[in-house]
């Protein structure tokens, strides 16, 4: 008997297709309110609808899907305010974060985090998102790491699971690595400087700038 004739769907299954509508929801494929139908996504993916209603249910406790009673569910909306919101908090944890990791790198933790930064840069300027978006959260959580809290860790990753969206507007707003290189080199310098205050306010710029790229982009209604 299948898996899912049992009434019990195959993680890999469900991982599947969860991984593949959270992909097209954070590449703007399925725009904020879109109807996120069972019997078309099922098609869509080659599976029954048991596996595509355990992917809904993971993608809202992401809060990237919306269910309504009677009404199914849905692409989550995208708005200024939650934007502001969530970078307003990511500033007050990332600060920490980095201020605590920070004190703890060696040096030789902070030249392999510096060979991270121009492969980063050339995957921005090739047009490769999600191996960016990879090797960034990298460098940042290498970082945060060391900070030696659990709290602070899950804080961060949770913000960073939610704010996958809004990366991919604040990419597509911006357009040249340039920022990137000045940015990331800039934290690394004042940390191995003994300036972590500093280290802490370049990472305040960059968060800054994400947020106006992607107040930017919900302007135009870009995806």
């Amino acid at each position: 008997m299948s898996t899912e004739a049992s009434g019990t769907p195959e993680l890999s299954l469900v991982d599947r297709v969860y991984r593949a509508l959270r992909a097209g929801i954070v590449d703007g494929t399925y725009g904020p309110d879109t109807p996120l139908r069972l019997d078309a996504l099922a098609k869509t993916n080659n599976v029954s609808r048991i596996p595509v209603r355990e992917a809904l249910r993971l993608l809202e406790k992401e809060r990237l899907v919306v269910t309504t009673p009677n009404k199914g569910a849905r692409v989550a909306p995208i708005s200024s305010a939650s934007a502001n919101d969530l970078y307003r908090m990511r500033k007050l944890v990332e600060a920490e974060a980095l201020y605590q990791g920070a004190s703890n790198l060696s040096e030789a933790a902070i030249a392999e985090l510096r060979n991270l930064i121009l492969p980063m840069a050339k995957l921005f300027d090739s047009g490769d998102e999600p191996a960016f978006l990879a090797l960034h959260r990298q460098f940042h959580f290498e970082i945060y790491k060391q900070s030696g809290s659990g709290w602070l860790m899950r804080t961060t990753e949770t913000m960073w699971e939610h704010a996958d969206r809004y990366f991919h507007l604040s990419i597509i707003c911006q357009s040249s690595s340039s920022l990137i290189l000045e940015k990331h080199y800039g934290i690394l310098d004042r940390i191995s400087a003994g300036d972590l205050k500093g280290a802490v306010s370049e990472l305040m710029h960059e968060l800054d700038h994400g947020i106006e790229r992607i107040q930017a982009a919900i302007r135009l209604g870009l995806p």
